[in-house]
C-alpha cells in the first residue's frame, strides 16, 4: 500500500497532514499491513524531523503561487507550476500509490494534476 500526501508549503497545510499520517500508522501497525510506503510531495519539506519521525518519504515538485496583485512573479510562476506538473506526473507514475491525500495550497496543484491524469483517486480534505 502507498499513500502520497500533498499540500502547501505552511503548517495550516502541513500539521494536518502529519495528524493524518499518524493515524494511517497506527491503523498500518494495528492491522499488520505489509510494505505499506508514505510520501509527502511538496515544494519544500516544512519540517523534515517530524517527516522522518512520522515515516514520510519527502519528494520535491515545484509550484508557482498565484498571487491575486500585480507581481512579475506571477509570470514566472506559470512557467514553475508547468515544469512542477511534468515532475508531479513522472514522480507520481513512479512511486504509483493507491490513493493521494490532498490537503490543499499551491503546492498540491501539481501532485493533485498528476493524479488526475494517471486515474489515481484523490481525496481532498
Amino acid at each position: 500500500m502507498k499513500i502520497v500526501f500533498t499540500g502547501g508549503g505552511t503548517g495550516g497545510h502541513f500539521y494536518p497532514i502529519i495528524a493524518v499520517a499518524q493515524k494511517v500508522n497506527q491503523i498500518i501497525d494495528k492491522e499488520k499491513i505489509l510494505q505499506a510506503k508514505l510520501y509527502y510531495i511538496s515544494d519544500s519539506p516544512y519540517d523534515k524531523e517530524m517527516l522522518f519521525e512520522n515515516g514520510l518519504a519527502y519528494e520535491e515538485v515545484n509550484a508557482g503561487k498565484l498571487r491575486t496583485y500585480f507581481s512579475i512573479k506571477n509570470f514566472f510562476d506559470v512557467f514553475k507550476t508547468l515544469a512542477g506538473i511534468f515532475a508531479a506526473v513522472i514522480k507520481v507514475y513512479s512511486i504509483y500509490p493507491d490513493v493521494v491525500f490532498g490537503k490543499g495550497g499551491y503546492a498540491s496543484f501539481p501532485t493533485l494534476l498528476a493524479a488526475r491524469i494517471l486515474r489515481i483517486p484523490v481525496v481532498i480534505h
